[in-house]
């Protein structure tokens, strides 16, 4: 920036007005301090000293042009063009609006129950205003998160092993930290574990990173394990096996605070699942893979970690409670530089509803409907054989809220289908989504800069934060609790959600917390102690209050309590040679990101990254525009040949973000290239997660 430049800059943040709040370009929420002037975002910045330093991203960074963004969606929008039509619409009033939803859902309530009724949202505590009003009074069991769509193997994993949500990730004190298929230095989520990180391999951590592609995270690693895509559990068991085998497991810890360690001992044993073995199926030589067992064993403080990467196939639960196990083994569990089972802080509901007022659901929630008991989220990948066939029952209903599953969910056309088959779709979202232009009626949201939130803050200490509008909102965009509001008065529940302003209900929220409403909008935070150990107080809050190597949920419900390796389902042959995988930009997050002027002038565009052995086989440069070919679709990509990718694999850089087609979206419309039609809907067949890495292709230059 220029002299004169920077000098205009500070005048006009000069007088702002600092208002703490927290950044919602991805999930993880970030403290921040936003500066308004004359009704506008001037600045903002990681909000100063908070234990987990105060950082913002690139994405933070630009985050106001959310606000500034003139295609956001303004006013209810009705559909009066017939589903599969070229999508028109005509703006409504919200009183129209919110008398439509009621009247369709009592009439979907009255023919086909209320369980017919199912919810999406991406990970916004808003939605628990919608929850309360469908779930608790309007009696649908159909409220769901996004999480089929990200970590759904990962959670599954952390909830039967530990019987904890969302583990932190402590790295502080690390001497020795193995990610296996996650890459925060570019993924950039919890930028406190990054510099935690940071400052781990600054005092001389040993990393480890395990993952077909050479990420920017293994730039930064002492030893990058190219592994062979889908085979993370073999490795795992494998080293999990030599631990046990040689005696360096932590026997007081394992004794103490473990079940079923001795069937896991057999079980390896009796599978075979040396190091020898993994090798034929992982390509790591098994002297790698004992020898990093050997260092995980006698460097502690460690942490082994593992993300969206080995959880995106359909063998993904079991990889990922293998890779868990070697925490376990090892006896690094919330410790100071351990996978961290933090406390939650003592946040409330935003509304209470009486006991005598709640509805009783007549039939069991949808995924336990479909076979998936312990899925920690909707299977979504199975959605559209609910609403097309009616199996396990119909579904007739949609609400998505900040959830674009068109775009994001796989086998495109599939997903259309289905919202063409729905009774009635209501999409609320910033934007005219892909996702809104099938739907029946798209409502307005306002950003998280126009509205207020509470939540659980992303910290390995109990922590919670606070979001609160800082600008007025675009058009008539409302917040959900506003939204909810005047659909709840429709439908004769009003007495329910009768706060006048968000306050009144955040009074109910902060109602456990040791700190009054008014100090904590001045402070926009509460951190609680760090305990660490915490499993010696009460045990863990699994069935046997243990860490369930054997786990009884699976046992109950009919599945191995202990994790096996299985291959994977789509295997690359002579007609699709390579394996597609994926991996983020650091400039953007999901579907957020690409109508955004700054971040799209930095990163514009996704591309495929293949090794130059690949390249040269199939005739492709640097470059070049190619043709994607599964046995379900192709598409043309812009091809990048790097050394950093294993031979035989294609990874697809932020493959359902880019490319989009709703022609409301005048930044990112038509930018890169969207890559969900080349996926069957592939499902983990335990845990219910989309399969994003089940993809064969083959790869050729573009004529274009």
């Amino acid at each position: 920036m220029s002299a004169a430049g920077l000098t205009s800059s500070i005048a006009e943040i000069k007088g702002a007005k600092k208002v703490p709040s927290f950044c919602y370009m991805c999930p993880w929420t970030c403290p921040s301090e936003v500066y308004v002037k004359d009704g506008k975002i001037v600045y903002v910045k990681g909000l100063d000293g908070l234990p987990n330093f105060g950082s913002r991203c690139a994405k933070g960074a630009a985050s106001f042009q959310v606000v500034e963004d003139p295609d956001r969606l303004k006013y209810p929008m009705k559909r009066i063009s017939p589903k599969g039509t070229e999508p028109k619409f005509e703006r409504i009033s919200w009183d129209e609006a919110f008398t439509l939803i009621a009247e369709k859902l009592a009439e979907v309530k009255e023919k086909y129950g209320p369980e017919t009724v199912v919810s999406l949202y991406h990970h916004d505590p808003n939605s628990v205003f919608l929850q309360i009003l469908l779930t608790q009074l309007y009696g649908t069991p159909n409220f769901y998160g996004h999480t089929a769509g990200c970590e759904q193997a990962r959670r599954m994993a952390t909830l039967t092993v530990f019987g904890h949500v969302f583990p932190m990730l402590d790295f502080e004190d690390s001497r020795y930290i193995m990610l296996w298929g996650i890459n925060p230095f570019e993924a950039i989520e919890a930028l406190w574990e990054n510099r935690a990180l940071c400052n781990a391999l600054g005092k001389g951590a040993k990393l480890v990173v395990v993952d077909p592609k050479f990420t920017q995270t293994a730039e930064h690693a002492d030893e990058w394990i190219p592994i062979k895509p889908g085979t993370d559990g073999a490795m795992a068991l494998a080293m999990c096996y030599t631990i046990i085998e040689e005696n360096l497991y932590d026997k007081p810890f394992v004794d103490e605070w473990t079940s079923g360690f001795d069937e896991f001992s057999g079980h390896l044993k009796e599978k075979g699942y040396s190091p020898e073995w993994a090798e034929k199926i992982t390509d790591v030589p098994a002297d790698t893979i004992r020898r990093l067992a050997r260092e995980l064993s006698i460097n502690k403080p460690a942490i082994v970690e593992t993300f969206k990467g080995p959880g995106n196939y359909t063998n993904g639960a079991d990889a990922c409670r293998s890779i868990y196990l070697l925490n376990v083994l090892t006896g690094n569990i919330d410790g100071p530089g351990n996978h961290n089972h933090k406390d939650r802080a003592p946040v409330g509901p935003t509304v209470i509803i009486p006991e005598e007022a709640m509805a009783k659901p007549g039939k069991p929630p949808l995924h336990v409907a479909m076979g998936y008991p312990l899925a920690p989220d909707l299977p979504t990948g199975a959605l559209p054989k609910a609403v097309i066939q009616g199996d396990p029952y119909p579904v007739k209903f949609l609400f998505l809220h900040s959830l674009n599953i068109v775009m994001s969910d796989p086998n495109t056309e599939l997903i259309k289908e289905m919202f063409r088959k729905l009774d009635f779709a209501v999409t609320i979202d910033l934007f005219m989504s892909e996702t809104a232009l099938e739907s029946d009626l798209v409502l307005p949201d306002a950003s998280f800069y126009e509205r207020a939130e509470i939540r659980q803050g992303l910290y390995k200490a109990p922590q919670a934060i606070l979001c609160q509008p800082v600008v007025d909102p675009v058009g008539e965009s409302k917040p959900m609790y506003e939204i909810v509001k005047g659909i709840a008065r429709k439908m004769g529940y009003g007495e329910f959600f009768a706060y006048e302003t968000w306050e009144d209900w955040a009074e109910v929220v902060v109602q456990g917390l040791p700190v009054s409403l008014e100090e904590f909008r001045k402070k926009g935070i509460w951190t609680g102690e760090n305990r660490y150990y915490k499993f010696k107080e009460n045990g863990f809050p699994t069935p046997s209050k243990k860490i369930e190597i054997w786990s009884k949920n699976f046992e109950e419900n009919g599945l191995n309590p202990l994790p096996e390796f299985r291959e994977h389902s789509v295997i690359p042959d002579d007609d699709y040679p390579l394996q597609l995988i994926t991996s983020k930009l650091s400039m953007h997050s999901n579907i957020l990101t690409q109508n955004n002027p700054y971040l799209m002038e930095i990163v514009g565009e996704n591309w495929v990254e293949i090794n130059p052995v690949d390249a040269r086989k199939y005739g492709v440069e640097d470059g070049d525009m190619v043709v994607l070919e599964s046995p379900h679709g192709s598409a043309v990509i812009r091809v990048r040949v790097i050394e950093g990718v294993k031979p035989g694999v294609a990874c697809a850089r932020h493959d359902h973000g880019f490319g989009r087609w709703s022609p409301y979206l005048s930044v990112g419309y038509g930018k890169g290239t969207h890559l969900n039609s080349l996926i069957d809907s592939q499902i983990d067949p335990v845990c219910g997660g989309n399969a994003y890495n089940e993809r064969k292709v083959q790869i050729g230059r573009a004529h274009v």
